[in-house]
């Protein structure tokens, strides 16, 4: 009877190790994904700003393009692992950049960096670090 015992309290707690291990790496992949998303994004928005910086705006116009298309994935992508307002805003200011490029405007540079402090914070926010936790 005892014996029997002993052997459930163990079997759960292999279920429960079992368990915090799934959580802890489905936790630090999350991590590792958002940040390499995050890295792509922010070098595809510095991208656009060297070719605007340099004046060649036809080629900041193509890379802006393909900004749009990684966007929509990203957007898929990140959504998975959070749902907060800052995604939101992240993405609605990358759809801002090639019609600011196509009108010319002078706020392209602006946008972008805003565009890269959101992500940034956007890692601050979700990176667990003790600030965030208490």
């Amino acid at each position: 009877m005892i014996l029997r015992r002993v052997v459930i309290r163990l079997k759960r707690i292999k279920i429960a190790a079992v368990l915090i291990s799934c959580i802890f790496i489905y936790s630090v992949g999350s991590l590792f994904l958002l940040g390499g998303c995050n890295r792509e994004l922010k070098g595809r928005i510095e991208g656009i700003l060297s070719a605007y910086g340099a004046g060649d705006r036809e080629e900041a116009l193509r890379l802006s393009r393909e900004l749009d298309v990684y966007r929509r994935g990203y957007e898929r992508t990140v959504t998975m692992l959070i749902h907060d307002s800052a995604l939101d805003e992240i993405t609605a200011s990358a759809a801002r950049l090639t019609p600011l490029l196509e009108s010319g405007s002078d706020e392209l540079p602006a946008e972008a960096l805003s565009l890269c402090e959101r992500i940034d914070r956007l890692w601050e926010k979700e990176f667990p670090a003790w600030y965030n936790i208490l």
